[in-house]
């Protein structure tokens, strides 16, 4: 950790602790739960993620005319690892929003880029037969936790970062110009500092530049190239385009060419239902 980013980190005086049910869907997970109604009964506890989980299931994504109104059959037609996925995002990313009375980010704008990143990825990872298809999802949801903890603690530091955009090559160069660390580098503190599987650790930091990772390189990398499609093409994070940098030793460590890529993309941005999105 650089000097700068220990001496912002030291300044958060309160961090909410992980929510209960954040917990309980990682016990899920990390047990390998795949029973519908043990799902159901952690996720109706809470109504906020109940609701973001039948709007997710009747959203393009799944493309269907028929309406779900129960959480069983919602969970059913996403899965039960995106369902965990969601349900888990939903829950970080909810606890990063309360009592936060000045923002610079427009939450619902990163909640839509995340969770579209997030099935990108695990779109990409199973065409590509990866075995973490199913859980690459959750990474993809949180690899942007660093925005969410920069709104609610320091919006006037990143009001700067905004400002000074325009006089820098991409949004990752004003961070570091400003703040002196990146987003991905607070949200990898976050992420540790919640104890969070080592995969979303190690993407939250390397989401912007896998070839750098040390382990999770391939998980890394499909977050990578879904995180370059949705913000390029899609929904960026921020109302400003980022000037997303590519790194092009993703498709190396993923065995794809560029012209893979390409065609990925153009059958993505070609998609009556992800073209929603767009």
């Amino acid at each position: 950790m650089n000097e700068s980013l220990k001496l912002c980190v030291q300044e958060i005086k309160k961090l909410p602790t992980l929510p209960v049910i954040a917990q309980e869907i990682l016990d899920l997970v990390s047990n390998n739960v795949t029973s519908v109604g043990r799902i159901e009964r952690v996720v109706e506890n809470d109504p906020a993620i109940s609701a973001k989980i039948l709007s997710v299931a009747n959203s393009v994504f799944f493309g269907t005319k028929t309406r779900t109104r129960t959480l069983d059959n919602a969970i059913m037609r996403i899965g039960f690892d995106n369902v965990k996925s969601i349900a888990l995002g939903i829950s970080l990313m909810t606890v990063l929003q309360e009592g936060n009375g000045s923002r610079v980010f427009d939450y619902h704008r990163i909640y839509n880029h995340s969770v579209t990143v997030g099935f990108l990825a695990r779109l990409l990872a199973r065409r590509l037969k990866l075995q973490f298809s199913e859980e690459i999802m959750m990474n993809g949801m949180l690899h942007d936790l660093g925005y969410l903890i920069l709104n609610k603690y320091f919006p006037e530091r990143y009001r700067d970062v905004l400002l000074s955009f325009g006089k820098e090559h991409s949004l990752l160069d004003a961070e570091k110009k400003v703040l002196e660390f990146t987003h991905a580098d607070i949200g990898n503190w976050l992420a540790e500092k919640w104890n969070l599987p080592n995969t979303i650790v190690d993407t939250t930091l390397y989401h912007h530049a896998p070839s750098r990772a040390q382990r999770n390189v391939k998980p890394a990398a499909v977050v990578h190239l879904a995180d370059y499609i949705t913000t390029n093409k899609m929904l960026s994070p921020t109302e400003k385009d980022p000037n997303y940098p590519f790194d092009h030793a993703s498709l190396e460590i993923l065995n794809i060419t560029e012209e893979d890529l390409r065609a990925f993309e153009a059958e993505i941005t070609g998609n009556e239902y992800f073209a929603k999105i767009i």
